[in-house]
């Protein structure tokens, strides 16, 4: 998909590669209960799962499978969250956007400026045109996130993911590549 690794700047954050580094703060926000009720994946419990997590998500970039990154803070380069896209579908240049974010730093807009950079990103830079986005329809943060970023409500997909043992409702956004202003 690219060549090198970018590096995204977003005020006082940037998008970055994960890296090693990142674990324990990866681990941190990503095994908190509150943060983890919404991302439909299974919760970790140990930093190995951590590490093979974070691993997974990297390794999207050199598979050619996707591009994940960091959000860290500019000031100490801690990473607060992350953002990218994965299931990439070249042929029907399509791609599914995935983000999580550390608890203290909900509400500050900085997921609205990240989506915003990163998906004007994937336009420019790749053949993808469209940018699909699934989440529980119980979300109701990410439902507005998504909406203030111009992504289009298309429908809901009824019991779509299995997630903590429930089979989960999810509404799907899409987001054009027409779609920006």
């Amino acid at each position: 998909m690219i060549n090198n690794f970018p590096i995204l700047n977003i005020n006082d954050y940037i998008l970055r590669e994960q890296e090693e580094d990142d674990l324990n703060d990866f681990f941190y926000y990503f095994s908190d209960p509150d943060v983890n009720k919404y991302i439909l994946c299974d919760p970790i419990t140990s930093i190995e799962d951590a590490r093979k997590e974070l691993y997974y998500w990297r390794n999207l970039y050199y598979d050619n499978k996707g591009i994940y990154f960091a959000i860290a803070t500019k000031k100490n380069n801690k990473m607060i969250g992350s953002i990218g896209i994965n299931n990439v579908n070249n042929t029907h240049q399509r791609a599914e956007l995935s983000y999580d974010l550390a608890k203290e730093y909900w509400g500050k807009g900085i997921m609205t400026q990240a989506i915003n950079k990163l998906t004007k990103y994937i336009f420019l830079n790749s053949n993808i045109n469209r940018i699909e986005a699934f989440i529980a329809t119980n979300n109701k943060a990410s439902e507005f996130l998504l909406k203030k970023c111009n992504f289009t409500l298309e429908g809901t997909l009824r019991q779509h993911r299995y997630h903590l043992g429930n089979k989960v409702d999810v509404f799907i956004f899409s987001h054009l590549k027409s779609d920006i202003k």
